[in-house]
């Protein structure tokens, strides 16, 4: 069985300007994907809810939670906290804690934390260093670091970032990037392109003598937000995602806001 939830690049799926939150926020989300070919790995739905509350100007903690089955492995849940947090009008982080139920695909416990630094007369440009420990179920462990930068042009937003993927046992090493350009505005809509490709690499324990695998991965998404009011708005996604040697997964996402 192939070690599960190691995809890297999307780690770093932007999501669209979330530090620029109302006081308030609970979001749903619907999603499908069937990946092919279907007979060895079926199709997977799950239900994703956040909760944000902005606490002050500098302050916003999040709760949520997500629920997940797997045609092949089965159902299986995942809870996360967070906070990002404004330290001074250059700097802001983002930390957060995870945890899944016991499944092959879910981590036993993830922590992450970034850094961002704002640049330019305007803060129009932000640097991003990032870190990642994924603890999973079985004896694998990924640790991601990251480096990245946001322009920001008007309504046009830019990123770009770079991982780097060292998964145990084994010390495999790997990379992979990722690339978003998003279009419009808070309080109005927005429309996001994002493209990441690169490697999932790591040590297949399961087999009797261990070998590393090592396969190419591409990810195409699109999606569009949009406010029907300034406290509701909805969200499709469209995502493809190439695995070299394994599958291809096409999904479908609609949330509520």
């Amino acid at each position: 069985m192939k070690k599960a939830g190691i995809s890297i690049a999307l780690i770093g799926a932007i999501a669209v300007n979330s530090y620029a939150l109302s006081p308030k926020r609970f979001e749903v989300q619907y999603n499908y994907e069937r990946l092919d070919p279907y007979s060895d790995y079926g199709e997977w739905n799950s239900i994703d809810m956040m909760l944000y509350g902005k606490e002050g100007e500098d302050w916003t903690p999040f709760v949520g939670g997500s629920i997940i089955d797997r045609k092949i492995e089965g159902s299986a849940a995942l809870g996360v906290l967070g906070t990002y947090k404004d330290w001074t009008d250059w700097l802001y982080t983002y930390s957060s804690i995870s945890f899944g139920t016991n499944s092959e695909y879910l981590p036993k416990y993830r922590l992450d934390h970034e850094f961002n630094f704002k640049l330019g007369p305007q803060q129009q440009y932000v640097l991003t260093a990032a870190g990642t420990y994924i603890k999973y179920w079985d004896v694998h462990k990924d640790i991601v670091l990251s480096l990245g930068g946001t322009v920001y042009y008007g309504k046009f937003v830019g990123t770009l970032r770079y991982f780097h993927n060292i998964s145990k046992p084994g010390n495999v090493r790997s990379s992979s990037y990722l690339i978003s350009l998003e279009y419009g505005a808070e309080k109005d809509q927005w429309t996001y392109l994002n493209l990441s490709w690169g490697k999932q690499a790591y040590m297949a324990t399961n087999l009797s003598n261990p070998e590393e695998v090592r396969e190419n991965s591409t990810i195409v998404g699109i999606g569009h937000r949009h406010w029907l009011s300034n406290t509701f708005g909805v969200i499709g996604e469209l995502e493809y995602m190439r695995l070299e040697n394994s599958y291809n997964k096409y999904r479908i996402s609609g949330e509520f806001l």
